[in-house]
């Protein structure tokens, strides 16, 4: 029987955490899972050691603030680590606590892989040096990924997006306009203040501001305001 200990810090992983472990006991049912994630994981199957709501932290301040909670969770699966050696550790996102496992792991011996991958080709390239001394495998969601990876000399594998096969749009860009009384001239703009509360918090006032000075310089005229909508999106959110 193979074990994997299995890694998700935050609520987005914890759901991508939650399809691939289904994928995975669609083809061997007999693996096993444990780790750190949340709801959806535990509910896929996966034995949750830690909950990752303790560990969805943002910003420097959030990250001093929890740190005792973090080294401790961070101690905690080192030990098992040591302890019981599983087949696999598998990381996902949340790199900072995430490759400081991974550096562990790699003087046990034990295999890593790392799905979805840290933006290191956009800011901080410098890690890439530190990933290729952990990490085992990188399974990636783009295929620029894969190419940025192999070009450093870091084994890569492009696997797909997680929700390529899943967000399906509700309707048309015209529908989509008439039903919110946009001109077809004007431009559309998605706004995504995160999935963690604390990055809604500390987001969505920045991002409402500037939303109103794009509507207030591009002359958008909306049945309902930028700043309506993401107010109703932030109080579902909570």
């Amino acid at each position: 029987m193979k074990t994997v200990l299995i890694v998700a810090g935050e609520a987005s992983g914890d759901a991508h955490g939650a399809r691939l472990v289904k994928a995975v006991h669609e083809k061997d049912a007999s693996v096993t899972f444990y780790g750190v994630g949340g709801s959806n994981m535990r509910d896929a199957g996966v034995d949750i050691h830690i909950d990752a709501a303790e560990l969805a932290v943002v910003g420097l301040w959030e990250v001093i603030a929890h740190r005792k909670v973090i080294f401790a969770a961070l101690d905690k699966l080192k030990q098992q680590l040591k302890s019981s050696p599983p087949d696999l550790l598998l990381l996902i996102d949340y790199a900072e606590f995430n490759l400081k496992l991974a550096e562990y792991a790699k003087t046990l011996g034990i295999k890593v892989l790392f799905y979805i991958s840290p933006q290191v080709w956009a800011w901080r390239q410098d890690r890439v040096n530190k990933i290729r001394n952990c990490v085992d495998t990188m399974a990636v969601i783009f295929n620029f990924e894969k190419e940025f990876y192999l070009k450093h000399n870091v084994p890569a594998k492009y696997v797909g997006h997680p929700l390529s096969h899943e967000v399906k749009a509700s309707c048309d860009r015209d529908t989509f306009l008439k039903k919110n009384n946009i001109p077809v001239s004007h431009p559309v703009i998605g706004l995504f203040p995160g999935s963690r509360k604390s990055e809604i918090r500390r987001l969505l006032p920045i991002i409402i501001k500037s939303a109103t000075i794009l509507k207030q310089k591009m002359h958008l005229n909306k049945s309902r305001s930028i700043e309506n909508v993401l107010y109703s999106f932030s109080k579902r959110k909570e």
